[in-house]
């Protein structure tokens, strides 16, 4: 065979063989790995792409936490509150010296003297957000044991300051005086709210508009006891009042999340219609059993109040829902009728049917209480 057809063979071999080659080729299962991505048997099938997704912050996982904002819609915040009351009553005597004492006319108890201690409480908040941006809250906050009491004594030295002094037997030369006054107070709530929540690095910073309505109650009970003599009971002139506000409110809370801690702050303030009242006991004296020195008496009036709270506590969480709360407040409400003042030291007709209203309350001190968040 010559060369030159030996090798026109050669090509016809390899033609055909690669012919062969392609038709196995193409009679051979096709084994499907991915999409897109075909694998012929025996061969290592290729590792899928991965989605082009970011990595996630650490903490995301912690719903409500962490570097991401909240996307809890559900909160509840329960806080006992231990507040400390300065008596802003109107500064009027109510124990000075009898004709007997040292120093006749001194003032030697006031009104102001009425202080009460530090008084336990609580605050329950429950709220939902319906979206990202709105949302509606209920809440309550009660002090039930706000408690003050003082007293004067010396044997013929005391006396009950004012006309009414000289009509009662025993109350121009007391041996004792010992005031007492006791408050509840109960406030309720009712809010809706537009939020804003910012993320930045590693932290969230949310604010709250807040609106709303509100109903708070005062009641107080004050009692003059003045004991004449040894051995006698005490002769007391007791008085109640009552100041119920209802009104609205506007307020602002911010708050603040990074890792394991948050930084929260509310203000609210409000106006409100007043309706008040107050009423007194009879005046008797154990020197004169039987006798009513002044008859039980009432009063009644409206007028505009305003309420004013604030709060900021600092949150440590526990899990991913739970969290620890501690913080300071500060209460503020203005345009009451507060017991002391409602005493009437005259001795007319009209004596014990007006109210003195124009009363302040101020509550400050310190909360700490849970928060669960889901």
């Amino acid at each position: 065979m010559h060369s030159g057809e030996g090798k026109v063979f050669m090509e016809r071999r390899l033609s055909i063989s690669g012919v062969a080659l392609l038709a196995a080729a193409v009679s051979l299962p096709l084994v499907a790995q991915d999409p897109g991505v075909v694998t012929l048997p025996g061969a290592v099938a290729a590792a899928p792409a991965l989605a082009d997704e970011p990595t996630p912050a650490v903490g995301d996982a912690l719903a409500g936490y962490g570097a991401r904002c909240p996307q809890w819609p559900t909160y509840v915040v329960f806080d006992a509150l231990f507040l400390q009351r300065d008596n802003a009553t109107i500064n009027r005597p109510i124990a000075e010296g009898s004709s007997a004492s040292p120093t006749p006319g001194a003032v030697l108890l006031d009104t102001g003297d009425l202080q009460s201690p530090v008084a336990p409480g609580v605050r329950v908040l429950y709220g939902r957000r319906v979206d990202d941006s709105v949302g509606w809250e209920v809440g309550y906050l009660g002090l039930w044991s706000m408690w003050a009491d003082a007293g004067v004594a010396g044997v013929n030295q005391v006396a009950v300051p004012g006309p009414i002094a000289g009509a009662v037997p025993g109350w121009a030369t007391a041996d004792s005086i010992q005031p007492t006054y006791a408050s509840s107070l109960n406030i309720v709530e009712a809010n809706v709210f537009h939020s804003r929540c910012d993320e930045g690095s590693g932290f969230c910073r949310c604010c709250d508009v807040l609106c709303g309505a509100f109903w708070a109650g005062l009641e107080e009970e004050a009692s003059l006891n003045v004991t004449c003599c040894a051995g006698e009971p005490a002769s007391p002139y007791r008085v109640q009042s009552s100041s119920n506000l209802i009104g609205g409110q506007l307020g602002l809370r911010r708050r603040r999340d990074w890792d394991r801690w948050a930084l929260e702050g509310t203000a609210k303030a409000g106006l409100a219609g007043t309706v008040m009242s107050q009423t007194s006991g009879p005046i008797t004296s154990p020197l004169a059993p039987g006798q009513v020195f002044r008859e039980p008496t009432s009063a009644s009036a409206g007028g505009v109040s305003l309420l004013s709270m604030v709060n900021v506590s600092a949150i440590y969480r526990l899990t991913d829902h739970w969290g620890l709360r501690a913080g300071y407040n500060l209460i503020w409400l203005d345009g009451l009728a507060l017991a002391p003042d409602q005493w009437d030291f005259s001795n007319t007709p009209a004596s014990g049917t007006s109210l003195v209203s124009g009363g302040i309350l101020f509550l400050h001190g310190a909360n700490l209480g849970v928060e669960r968040r889901w």
